[in-house]
């Protein structure tokens, strides 16, 4: 058996050398190992090819005599002790790739590599020292091969460090990937097994057909856990990216409420100066000017009577508060009636109805019911304050011209004979009296029922007869 083996272990060793040589090639082009394993499994498998390469040479010129030969056969059987010491710094180099992560036992692990790395060194310069002592082979004059003593250091320290190398797989077992496990420990112990049957069969090249026989397989596998490895990689980016997705959507959504939050807010408060129509066209339209015509509008002016005299008796705090409390149930009261206020003046107020095209309009009526509104409010208000006051009221009617002025801190005004005179209605009204002019009085005669009319001087108008309202019909 064991002859038959020795007889066709050539054309094993050729295949087998080959297949190293093709998988080196594979290992330049691949783009799925990093390039320290690239260079690593490179080495390992082009250390596999001299290590058949060297036998074969030795199977075929073992005693042929001649000095050339001899020379072949010395190259060659000292690429055959050096090439097991390569293939094994090859796979020092890939351990040290592979375990580089592993933080929590970086300095147990260097230190097994480097004592891997110094018996090599070490087996390095015994293989020099043996060139010149021939410690480890020599060949006669007939150049036939002979082992010498020293070829056991040429097997131990080979073996020495692969026991180093299969107690650092060990200690990192669990953190090494399933599917190079069990190949990076049969590259190491099937060696060592036929490096001891070695010693038995003179003539077959176990240790070199096993050993390289298990390099190949060991490449298979780190393709097969770095193919496995990209594609988790590839997945994990996925996951990363759908996460970063979900996350920014999330992010745009709550930006989004936020930005509509903050709009809302924005209009509320532009609303809050702003008629709503004058709000839309200087919002769409910011740098035109706002100015518009009404025909037919209605004012109204109050304020506080005797106010001058009455805050002086008062605190800051107290007045402002006062002012506030009550200018709060007058805006209340505006916006559930929809009056539009204008603006308040020290304790004045000013709104205004009517603000159309139409020339005819119920605003007239509406200032008055909220006319009549303002006083129940103040009534309410003087039932819960120790500080009792009294407004005038005066309502005009007639043509305006209304719109927007400056651009910080802008208002919504009205201009025209018609604030003037409403003015002057309520500067010469009657505390708790509702006061209008008498373009004001022809529009609301057949709904409301006045006081038998005054004549008033307004200023730049002269005598005007004015009405103070009794009640409704």
């Amino acid at each position: 058996m064991l002859d038959f083996l020795i007889r066709y272990q050539r054309f094993a060793m050729l295949f087998l050398q080959g297949a190293c040589f093709f998988i080196a090639i594979l290992i330049l082009i691949t783009s799925n190992l990093c390039f320290k394993r690239k260079i690593a499994i490179f080495m390992l498998e082009i250390s596999a090819v001299l290590y058949l390469g060297a036998p074969i040479i030795h199977l075929t010129y073992d005693g042929v005599p001649g000095e050339l030969v001899r020379l072949v056969l010395f190259i060659s059987k000292s690429v055959d002790y050096l090439a097991p010491l390569l293939m094994l710094y090859s796979f020092n180099l890939y351990m040290r790739d592979l375990l580089s992560h592993k933080l929590e036992t970086e300095k147990e692990n260097s230190f097994l590599l480097m004592i891997t790395d110094i018996v090599l060194l070490l087996g390095l310069i015994l293989f020099i020292i043996s060139r010149f002592k021939g410690w480890y082979f020599f060949y006669d004059e007939l150049n036939f091969y002979h082992r010498a003593k020293g070829r056991i250091f040429a097997t131990i320290i080979p073996a020495v460090c692969m026991v180093f190398q299969i107690i650092l797989i060990s200690l990192n077992y669990k953190k090494i990937s399933k599917k190079v496990r069990v190949p990076l420990i049969l590259f190491l112990v099937i060696p060592i097994i036929s490096s001891i049957l070695s010693f038995l069969t003179h003539g077959f090249y176990l240790s070199n057909i096993s050993t390289v026989f298990m390099a190949i397989v060991l490449y298979v596998f780190v393709v097969l856990d770095s193919n496995e490895a990209i594609e988790s990689a590839h997945k994990r980016e996925v996951e990363i990216l759908e996460n970063y997705k979900r996350e920014l959507e999330i992010t745009v959504d709550i930006r989004t409420k936020e930005l509509r939050i903050a709009n809302e807010k924005a209009e509320h408060l532009l609303l809050n100066i702003l008629p709503a129509p004058i709000a839309q066209e200087l919002t769409e339209h910011p740098d035109k000017t706002i100015s518009q015509t009404y025909p037919n509008a209605t004012i109204l002016f109050t304020d506080i009577v005797d106010f001058t005299k009455m805050s002086s008796d008062m605190s800051a705090e107290e007045t402002v508060s006062m002012l506030n409390e009550m200018v709060s149930l007058f805006d209340k009261r505006a916006q559930a009636e929809g009056i539009e206020k204008i603006k308040t003046i020290g304790d004045a107020y000013m709104a205004a109805t009517g603000l159309t095209s139409e020339m005819n309009s119920d605003g007239a009526l509406k200032m008055i019911n909220f006319a009549e509104g303002l006083l129940a409010d103040v009534r309410q208000f003087n039932e819960k304050s120790p500080v009792k006051i009294k407004i005038r009221i005066g309502i005009n009617s007639g043509n305006l011209v209304a719109g927007v002025i400056g651009k910080t801190k802008f208002i919504y005004d009205v201009w025209g004979d018609t604030v003037n005179v409403a003015s002057r209605m309520e500067s010469t009204g009657e505390p708790m009296q509702i006061h209008v002019s008498e373009n004001t009085w022809l529009q609301t005669k057949d709904f409301i029922q006045y006081e038998n009319p005054v004549m008033v001087d307004v200023k730049g108008k002269g005598k005007m007869n004015c009405f103070f309202v009794k009640s409704k019909l």
